[in-house]
């Protein structure tokens, strides 16, 4: 009787989220087919490509020189998952990925109806079919920090400080980002009548993820903070000795514009990471006039304005899934046309982009 109500509850979810990977499959198909392969970081599977190879190595074999910018959870889950079933990194890693987006996305989906009843499920098909959705299927984090951010929140919601730091601090191990998940939690702390003046302690728990990974750092390589001074490594024009502020980075992209052809793949790159900045900024800003989730937008801020401060708005486009708040308001677009509009542009940008990932070209 459980499992029938479950399933009644979530099935549209669910459906949804099967339909959308077996959407990607047809897509890494028809890549084979149209998109000439880039040799470089393949991994051994398409899914693995690029920052997918990192992963495993840092999981196979620990950290190597540069390797520092990756968050050790998603290795160390990869690790051992594979030593628990005897299955190849790549598969493990992609287990993990695939488990802890259903998971987070049937949380998702509860606490949109909390929130945006009539838009939940809009609000799901909003971010399956994010252009650069994909990489929650992948050999890459979103999909582990994507869990632990909609888990902060849905503790937050429910009052339950401790559990929501403990995720924070599991959040905070995954990626950098995750320690500002105690922005909202503090929010929602501030809100509650029924908040006890100790309850704050519990939230120390929640930048352990990060203060244990700089630990680490410090202890094994005489640099707590590599993971930001290993960043011009990756190109794209990253500091990693001084930050950058956000005039210099818009203007830095300005200049790409205006001096590198609009073929090129670089142009096309530094033009989707201009435009998810101002789309994720333009939301954000479109929820704080309709007073949606004022209370959020701190967060959504800190995770647009971070990696700008290496001078660059490379990933761009993978960072902003991480600002979950975000989605929520997509959910509560009514008029059918902008939402048509916007779906449609979105599962073209998400079918050409997923096929150049497949195929080894850097998108985010």
């Amino acid at each position: 009787m459980f499992m029938r109500k479950l399933w009644q509850e979530y099935k549209p979810v669910i459906l949804l989220i099967v339909g959308w990977r077996l959407f990607l499959g047809i897509v890494e198909l028809l890549s084979v087919r149209f998109v000439p392969l880039r040799e470089g970081f393949l991994g051994p599977t398409p899914w693995a490509n690029l920052d997918g190879v990192h992963y495993l190595s840092i999981a196979q074999h620990g950290y190597f020189q540069f390797e520092q910018a990756f968050f050790p959870l998603y290795p160390l889950l990869i690790d051992y998952v594979t030593s628990l079933t005897q299955v190849l990194p790549h598969a493990a890693a992609l287990f993990i990925s695939h488990i802890t987006f259903l998971v987070a996305m049937l949380l998702f989906y509860t606490v949109a109806k909390r929130i945006i009843p009539k838009g939940a499920l809009w609000a799901v098909v909003g971010i399956l079919l994010y252009p650069t959705s994909f990489f929650f299927a992948a050999v890459y984090s979103e999909s582990l920090f994507f869990f632990f951010s909609i888990l902060t929140i849905y503790f937050s919601m429910n009052r339950r400080w401790f559990w929501a730091s403990v995720s924070i601090a599991l959040a905070s191990a995954t990626r950098i980002f995750g320690v500002f998940l105690l922005i909202i939690v503090l929010t929602e702390y501030l809100k509650s009548r029924k908040a006890s003046r100790y309850d704050w302690m519990v939230f120390l728990i929640a930048p352990l993820g990060l203060f244990g990974y700089m630990y680490y750092l410090g202890v094994t390589y005489g640099d707590p903070l590599a993971f930001f001074h290993v960043q011009p490594a990756f190109g794209a024009g990253r500091s990693g000795s001084e930050l950058i502020f956000l005039p210099q980075v818009l203007w830095r992209y300005v200049r790409i514009f205006v001096s590198v052809p609009f073929s090129s793949l670089n142009y096309q790159v530094a033009l989707l990471e201009f435009l998810s900045f101002f789309f994720a900024l333009t939301l954000a800003i479109s929820g704080w006039k309709q007073k949606f989730f004022r209370p959020y937008l701190p967060y959504v801020i800190s995770i647009l304005i971070l990696p700008t401060l290496t001078g660059s708005l490379s990933s761009m486009p993978r960072y902003v899934m991480s600002a979950v708040p975000l989605f929520f308001l997509l959910g509560t677009v009514h008029k059918r046309w902008v939402r048509t509009l916007v779906l449609g542009l979105s599962a073209v940008l998400l079918t050409i982009l997923a096929s150049l990932f497949l195929r080894g070209y850097f998108i985010a």
